[in-house]
């Protein structure tokens, strides 16, 4: 007998390649994740900001995907209240720049490839006929 999943509860993490692009859908709003343990002798890190995402490189794979800050700041400024919940983006890890402590990211929004691209309606052509009456 096959079951129906319902709901996948441990995603795997999609990790980022430098200049390598990943082609993502965003099913949630970016949270952060549990708290890390410290190593001994070392200050606990922050936890990550975590999004669940639909993997559309490799046929709709669901996952999750560490935010990095910079790309969390690019989408919390041009898509607020979470409006990038939905939509479809390129996202690509670029390298990091001689004396610079983070890596900078590419992200830009891409059409959904699951939706039908809507194209825009044609008239017929009225047939012209030549000539004189």
């Amino acid at each position: 007998m096959a079951f129906k999943k319902v709901r996948n509860l441990t995603l795997d993490i999609l990790k980022f390649v430098e200049n390598e692009p990943r082609h993502v859908k965003f099913t949630g709003a970016i949270h952060l994740g549990k708290p890390q343990k410290a190593e001994e002798g070392k200050a606990a890190k922050a936890p990550a900001h975590l999004a669940p995402v639909i993997d559309l490189d490799t046929g709709n794979m669901e996952c999750q995907i560490i935010v990095a800050a910079v790309v969390l700041s690019i989408l919390n400024d041009d898509y607020p209240n979470e409006a990038y919940v939905g939509k479809c983006f390129e996202i690509v890890k670029k390298a990091r720049a001689e004396g610079k402590a983070y890596f900078p990211y590419g992200v830009a929004e891409i059409e959904d490839p699951g939706e039908p691209v809507e194209l825009p309606s044609r008239q017929p052509e009225v047939a012209k006929h030549g000539g004189k009456r």
